[in-house]
């Protein structure tokens, strides 16, 4: 099931299949890192293939070094100064392949459309709301 996601995806954006499945993997990865384990479990029960696409993300989402913004970020920032921590050298990582801060913008309405169509309910949502610091920004309405 997730792969009908990975192609919606990479039909909006334009990325390739390939450069959608690692962005949607990275992101997956990240959020089981940081958002609530219970909620995170639920999501990833509802949706086929979700928990091993977020395995296959889980190198992207390792730092050997947040540099120096980074360091302080998680430092002062605890929890939430780590999600900020890791989405920003996750998305220097992303920038490198190819998968710009614009592309994961136009995923998130996708997968949390996909989800809410599978599973009759906005997990997403709850999911992302959960993450320290910056469930609010990627929840906000526009």
């Amino acid at each position: 099931m997730i792969e009908e996601l990975v192609q919606q995806c990479a039909d909006r954006t334009g990325l390739t299949v390939d450069q959608a499945r690692t962005a949607l993997s990275a992101a997956l990865s990240l959020i089981q890192k940081h958002a609530d384990a219970a909620k995170t479990a639920d999501l990833f029960a509802a949706i086929p293939g979700t928990s091993e696409l977020a395995q296959a993300g889980a190198a992207m989402t390792q730092q050997k070094s947040g540099g120096l913004i980074g360091g302080m970020m998680r430092q002062v920032g605890g929890s939430s100064g780590a999600a900020m921590s890791d989405a920003m050298a996750l998305g220097q990582k992303l920038a490198r392949q190819g998968i710009m801060v614009s592309d994961m913008q136009a995923i998130l309405p996708v997968a949390m459309t996909f989800v809410e169509q599978k599973t009759g309910t906005d997990q997403l949502r709850a999911v992302l709301e959960s993450v320290p610091g910056l469930g609010p920004l990627l929840t906000a309405e526009s």
